[in-house]
């Protein structure tokens, strides 16, 4: 316990430090290309997803966590979200079949039409659920193709891709040479509309007990400041561009298939 109350303290500070102002670093700027490609091949590489985590959801001050999470995707086209309780039992159901949102909760016999706007209230974060499926997934949203792209480096090495259409922002913080192997990786998602910061999302790529860094994000940190509300997931087990049936996003079914 003590060892996961300090690593919490530490993963927390870090993703804190992502969400503040960056500091005055000069940037100098770069070609976009090379970032814009590495960042979409690496979206358009992921197939889908099977992961165990822990999630806890803060809505002004007040925190809710759950110790047994499944999360299904499908690429970004699908997901299914299943909470447990200490014995097994379902808690709640989530499962978008690329068209519906649904939802049940514990003791309800008949799952419910959400939608997008229901989505939103459950998370408590301003997201579509394709873009959903792409921040628990460490992958940028979907970006339109004529978006305006810009980037510059830090010195240190780490830099920033913008991309604009319309009325929209995306800014990605990226270290070129973190993760495994030299990947790119992703440290930061924001999204603004105008000059409102609709949602801004962290990730972490360490675990419990474990001295070395992930090349995929093993804590990921999503928040809407203008509605105090905060949601963090921690993969506890994890399988990565796995093929994932259909049947799976059917909200009924016995077994989401983890």
């Amino acid at each position: 316990m003590k060892i996961r109350v300090l690593l919490s303290a530490v993963i927390s500070l870090l993703l804190s430090a992502c969400f503040a102002a960056p500091p005055e670093v000069p940037l100098h700027d770069v070609p976009a290309g090379p970032i814009v490609r590495a960042l979409q091949e690496r979206r358009q590489s992921f197939v889908g997803m099977k992961a165990v985590a822990r999630v806890e959801m803060e809505r002004k001050g007040k925190k809710r966590a759950y110790e047994s999470v499944a999360i299904i995707q499908q690429r970004f086209d699908k997901l299914r979200v299943e909470g447990y309780g200490p014995m097994g039992e379902s808690l709640f159901s989530l499962v978008w079949d690329g068209k519906d949102v649904r939802a049940r909760k514990a003791g309800e016999s008949e799952p419910m039409t959400v939608g997008q706007f229901g989505l939103e209230r459950i998370i408590g974060v301003p997201l579509s659920p394709t873009d959903l499926c792409s921040i628990l997934s460490g992958n940028i949203p979907g970006i339109p193709d004529n978006a305006l792209a810009t980037a510059g480096c830090a010195q240190a090495g780490w830099c920033i891709a913008d991309f604009r259409h319309d009325d929209q922002r995306w800014r990605v913080t990226i270290e070129p040479k973190g993760g495994a192997n030299g990947d790119l990786r992703i440290d930061a998602i924001e999204l603004y509309v105008g000059k409102r910061l609709v949602f801004r999302s962290a990730f972490a790529y360490l675990k419990e007990g474990v001295n070395q860094a992930f090349p995929d994000p093993t804590w990921i940190l999503i928040n809407s400041p203008d509605r105090n509300m905060s949601v963090t997931v921690v993969y506890e087990d994890v399988e990565r561009n796995v093929a994932v049936e259909d049947g799976a996003f059917v909200l009924g079914i016995e077994g989401a298939g983890i």
